[in-house]
């Protein structure tokens, strides 16, 4: 009796043309950021939840004192707006206070990307941060310490990252007067344009301690090849 073979001349062929299995969209490189997004950016706007405020100060534009982007702050937030003052930014003290990520990702300064499977790396420019975003099915744990970076796990949506991120040191959300809490939750959406050129995101924050319902904020970065992050460095002495 002829044994019938396990790979046929029809399997073959489907096999050989079927062409390479699709792999993620590979952020890996430098990105600086764009103050012109594509339009393309409105997709990814569009799965903002009803009801978002969308944050306008993205890119380094900072808001007014007293304008807090259209958020509906809590007593606690507007108590320590109070105890504030806007004099003591100009001290060395203040200049190279840490940010969250929070506001260092939308802060006017590039960063590169370093991605495997399992595992995105985010080295920032700004005050040298560093993010781990673990995309190999994890849960964030509830021991983790926090820190300024948090700790943030992620999925793919088809071409789309799907970060989530908590456990993030209290530090300023606008940069106008007040931090958001240590309970801060993010959640961000990143995908390449068509042309593969730019990087686009949304951030969407939930803190109820300190504002009422959702904020977000709508980013962009270039890809520029050949280039590397500087160490930042902070010392307010500099060149004086």
């Amino acid at each position: 009796m002829k044994l019938r073979p396990l790979v046929t001349p029809a399997l073959l062929a489907a096999a050989l043309f079927a062409g390479p299995a699709l792999a993620q969209p590979n952020f890996e490189g430098y990105w600086t950021p764009s103050f012109r997004a594509p339009a393309e950016v409105a997709e990814l706007e569009a799965k903002l939840p009803a009801g978002t405020i969308m944050i306008d100060d993205a890119g380094g534009g900072e808001l007014e004192e007293g304008d807090y982007g259209g958020l509906t702050l809590t007593p606690r937030a507007l108590a320590e707006i109070s105890q504030h003052s806007f004099a003591d930014e100009l001290t060395f003290e203040y200049a190279c206070t840490l940010p969250s990520v929070i506001y260092y990702m939308q802060a006017p300064f590039p960063f590169e990307i370093h991605q495997t499977d399992e595992l995105i790396v985010m080295k920032m420019e700004y005050f040298d941060m560093y993010r781990l975003i673990h995309i190999d099915g994890r849960e964030i744990p509830d021991a983790a310490p926090h820190s300024k970076s948090g700790y943030s796990v992620a999925h793919w949506e088809g071409e789309e990252l799907v970060v989530e991120t908590r456990q993030i040191e209290t530090a300023t959300l606008l940069n106008n007067g007040f931090n958001h809490s240590d309970n801060i939750h993010m959640i961000e959406r990143y995908r390449l344009s068509r042309d593969g050129t730019t990087l686009m995101a949304t951030q969407v924050y939930e803190d109820p301690e300190v504002f009422e319902g959702k904020a977000a904020r709508s980013l962009a970065w270039r890809r520029v090849p050949d280039q590397y992050v500087y160490p930042y460095e902070c010392d307010p002495s500099f060149g004086i």
